[in-house]
């Protein structure tokens, strides 16, 4: 073979493995419907009253978690914040649906024991196996956000002529929503109602295009509560793994939050509380974050800054160093009171931070929160 066939056939052999590859990382994914939604077997929170102010309050947990359900194979070189005992970062399985499969275990083994989160929130749940995460887990209930068909209007007066006008094809900003929102929330309790909301079609920045973000909003009704409480996760456009200048994800994700509060204050019933987590990509960016706390108002209640400042009432296990955890982590929890329904937090913890046969669960651990829920007994 002469020099010429040679580098004809390399080329053709690299070009046919970037396409094959191309197929397999970006082919159209969605998944499973979820269940018709059940009373959950009737599980029936543990509810005690103040003699004395006629107070009623119940506790439940709540979830939040990052699965890194990523077609194979991009998360293959994914790894955690967790270190070794040579201070080097543990990675994640590379088969994902393997590794979503071994999440809805880890929840069974803590159903075993009587300590089973009440609420799931997931980000990332893209490939079909992420459904798999509630089954195992023994969760009656669960809904997905967005599918990849569930597109919405392509962008709003908000977004600036420039960002979209240079949209790029090579960066994965052209080639329509091949991924599902990634969103999931399963539920003990009755899922009542939900509403999904996929972010503006091209308010997105680099390969997240590929994903049909949004924002999911369950409404769950628990036994012996007044009027139901308010769920919601999100997940917004990542910095550096999008591809893209830090300028043009950073525009993305200020667009994003902006869909949010268009969508929250159109869909949330204030009549209710509310509990709010998700993958928010804010971390070591002030930019993000003080964009962010800007348009949530006074009213958004962050679980690990709450927690800081009321020490005495709110227990902390979170590994992280300093005073400001939120500064350091994608992941965040929050909370709103409803009419008839206090919220407060009671503890907040990191879970699944531990190796299961040597490879960690994801490349985010899990933060379980445990919320008091009060009301009025006559209420």
């Amino acid at each position: 073979m002469n020099l010429r066939k040679l580098v004809v056939s390399v080329a053709t052999t690299l070009a046919i493995i970037i396409l094959v590859g191309g197929v397999l990382m970006f082919r159209k994914l969605d998944l499973p419907p979820p269940p018709t939604p059940t009373e959950g077997g009737r599980i029936q929170p543990e509810i005690t009253v103040d003699e004395t102010t006629g107070m009623a309050s119940t506790l439940i947990s709540v979830l939040d978690y990052n699965i890194a359900g990523l077609p194979f194979p991009i998360a293959c070189k994914k790894k955690s914040r967790m270190t070794d005992a040579q201070g080097k970062r543990i990675p994640i399985a590379c088969n994902r649906a393997t590794g979503a499969r071994a999440i809805g275990d880890a929840l069974a083994d803590l159903r075993a024991r009587g300590l089973a989160p009440d609420v799931v929130l997931l980000q990332e749940a893209f490939i079909p196996a992420s459904a798999e995460v509630p089954k195992r887990g023994g969760y009656p209930n669960w809904v997905n956000g967005p599918g990849p068909r569930d597109t919405g209007p392509r962008h709003s007066e908000r977004a600036s002529e420039s960002f979209i006008s240079e949209r790029n094809f090579w960066k994965g900003e052209k080639w329509g929503k091949r991924q599902p929102s990634g969103l999931l929330i399963a539920s003990n309790f009755l899922i009542a109602e939900h509403f999904n909301f996929p972010f503006y079609e091209w308010e997105c920045a680099g390969f997240d295009c590929l994903a049909n973000k949004g924002v999911m909003l369950a409404r769950l009704r628990i036994p012996g509560m007044p009027g139901l409480l308010e769920v919601a996760t999100t997940h917004y456009n990542a910095k550096g793994a999008s591809g893209v200048s830090l300028e043009r994800a950073n525009e993305a994700h200020g667009l994003q939050v902006d869909a949010t509060q268009e969508f929250m204050s159109s869909t949330s019933n204030l009549e209710f509380p509310m509990i709010w987590g998700g993958d928010f990509n804010m971390r070591h960016s002030d930019e993000r974050l003080n964009y962010f706390v800007d348009q949530s108002g006074t009213g958004l209640n962050e679980v690990s800054s709450w927690c800081i400042e009321n020490r005495e009432s709110c227990k902390m296990r979170i590994n992280t160093k300093g005073d400001e955890p939120w500064r350091v982590t994608q992941d965040l929890m929050g909370w709103g009171p409803g009419k008839h329904v206090n919220v407060e937090p009671v503890s907040i913890e990191e879970i699944f931070d531990e190796t299961v046969d040597g490879k960690m669960l994801s490349d985010h651990n899990g933060f379980l929160v445990v919320y008091r829920l009060s009301w009025q007994q006559d209420d």
